[in-house]
């Protein structure tokens, strides 16, 4: 099976200054790809764009708030007017507070649905007019193997993650019959900082979620790789 080129294609990745979206980044721009990397930390950003831009990647540093509506509007609508087009937005940007339900804050609560749900609807929300009017297009969203089971002290960030697969699910549906594509990942853990405790020594490495979102993006212009659950290989002294 051979990939499509992604040379030139206009790439919006949401979370993109650290961790799986960082490394989106990266490897999207090493394929030729236009990278719009988009999240809170400028300076982050910046540093993300000077490191493809040394080997011959083009990331643009968009700094943007995904639960801010206007600012997600004016953002999109800037690169359109940049470029024209979009060909892949892949909603990236997610948190999480763990513990028991009724030991969650109502600010824990509100992040986790505003980043993870809200943001994705926003951006989601202004990138498909345009893609309707191209009649082409593909959204990745990374949700995570916590939006397919539960499990305890996860009670908020399953429903969010939850939440959005059932988001992707009708976006499917509503798609399709504009010949764009919607695909979700579903990552267990992965070597990111990500909540309250350190990586695993064995989880997944965001370099290896990033080649499964380039696999989607790259796949032949007949094929859909709707959904890709992946869960690392847990060593022997490791495992219950």
């Amino acid at each position: 099976m051979e990939f499509q080129s992604l040379h030139n294609k206009v790439v919006l990745i949401t979370g993109a200054s650290k961790g799986i979206g960082q490394a989106m980044c990266l490897l999207f721009a090493e394929k030729g790809a236009t990278v719009y990397a988009i999240a809170r930390s400028e300076e982050l950003l910046h540093k993300l764009a000077e490191k493809a831009k040394t080997k011959g990647g083009n990331i643009i540093a968009s700094p943007c708030d995904v639960t801010d509506s206007e600012a997600v509007q004016r953002l999109i609508s800037q690169i359109v007017r940049e470029k024209e087009r979009i060909d892949v937005l892949i909603n990236n940007a997610g948190l999480g507070h763990f513990g028991p339900i009724h030991e969650l804050t109502e600010t824990q609560w509100d992040e986790m649905m505003n980043v993870n749900l809200k943001g994705v609807f926003l951006c989601t929300k202004y990138v498909v007019p345009h893609l309707l009017k191209q009649q082409s297009g593909h959204i990745i969203n990374i949700s995570s193997v916590a939006g397919t089971v539960t499990f305890p002290g996860g009670g908020g960030y399953c429903t969010s993650k939850f939440g959005l697969m059932a988001f992707t699910d009708v976006l499917t549906q509503e798609l399709k019959p504009h010949n764009i594509k919607v695909s979700v990942i579903c990552p267990g853990s992965v070597q990111t900082y990500f909540g309250q405790s350190d990586p695993k020594s064995y989880a997944l490495k965001p370099e290896e979620v990033a080649y499964i979102a380039y696999q989607m993006a790259a796949a032949p212009e007949g094929v859909i790789m709707n959904q890709v659950i992946m869960r690392p290989v847990v060593p022997k002294e490791y495992q219950k």
